[in-house]
C-alpha cells in the first residue's frame, strides 16, 4: 500500500493561478530564521507589486522548512500549516505576521514555554489575521491514539519530505521553475528583486 500520499501539490501560493504560470518560484523558508524573516519582508512588497505589473506570470510558493536545531520552529510551522488547513488565504498574511514578530519566538524568549502555550500564543496571532483561535487550536489538538501527533503531523512529515528530497539545508533557499537559483540572497533589495525578475520574464 505504501506511505500516503499528499493529495495536491506542496506549497503556498502567494495567489491563486487561473492559467499554468511562466515561471514557478519555491520560496524554501524557516519560520524561526531571521535570514527568511529579511526575505520575507521584501517580498511582501515585491509579490504584489510584480504581480500587479504581469498578473499570472509567476506562482510564488512558500514551501515550510521547520529547521531542527530550534525546537520551536517546527510548532511555528505545525501552526502555518493550521492556519492553511482552516482558512488558506490567511497563510500568507499568517506568514507575514509571524515574521514581524520573529523575535518573539526566539530560542531565548520562548525556552520556559510549554509546547501547548506556544501554540495558543501562535493560535491568538492566527487571529490577527482572521483565523479563529479556536479553530486553530483545534487542528493543533492531539488525535486519538498514542504518539500520532496532530492533525497537521502529515503536513508537516510531507513538507519535511519536499525539502529533503530536494536537498535543501540552508534557509532561505530559493527554485526556479525546479532548479536551485544559488545567486538569490535574502539581502536583496527590492531593486535586485525586480532586475533578477525582469530578466526571467523577457
Amino acid at each position: 500500500m505504501g506511505p500516503p500520499l499528499p493529495p495536491g501539490p506542496l506549497g503556498h501560493p502567494f495567489s491563486p493561478s487561473e492559467k499554468p504560470p511562466k515561471i514557478v518560484i519555491e520560496l524554501f523558508h524557516d519560520l524561526c530564521c531571521p535570514f527568511c524573516k529579511k526575505m520575507g519582508q521584501t517580498l511582501e512588497k515585491v509579490m504584489p507589486s510584480f504581480e500587479a505589473k504581469h498578473p499570472g506570470v509567476v506562482q510564488w510558493l512558500y514551501m515550510n522548512v521547520p529547521q531542527p536545531w530550534h525546537a520551536q520552529s517546527c510548532l511555528m510551522h505545525e501552526a502555518c500549516l493550521a492556519v492553511s488547513a482552516v482558512k488558506p488565504t490567511a497563510t500568507w498574511p499568517f506568514i507575514f505576521a509571524l515574521y514581524e514578530k520573529q523575535a518573539e519566538y526566539y530560542d531565548a524568549q520562548v525556552t520556559d514555554l510549554s509546547k501547548r502555550q506556544l501554540y495558543q500564543k501562535l493560535a491568538e496571532l492566527a487571529a490577527s489575521v482572521g483565523v479563529p483561535t479556536e479553530d486553530v487550536m483545534g487542528k493543533l489538538g492531539l488525535v486519538e491514539g498514542e504518539n500520532k501527533g496532530s492533525q497537521v503531523t502529515q503536513l508537516v512529515k510531507w513538507y519535511v519530505k519536499a525539502h529533503r528530497i530536494r536537498s535543501v539545508h540552508v534557509t532561505p533557499t530559493v527554485f526556479v521553475n525546479g532548479i536551485e537559483a544559488p545567486q538569490v540572497q535574502s539581502g536583496w533589495s527590492e531593486d535586485e528583486w525586480s532586475e533578477f525578475l525582469s530578466g526571467l520574464v523577457q
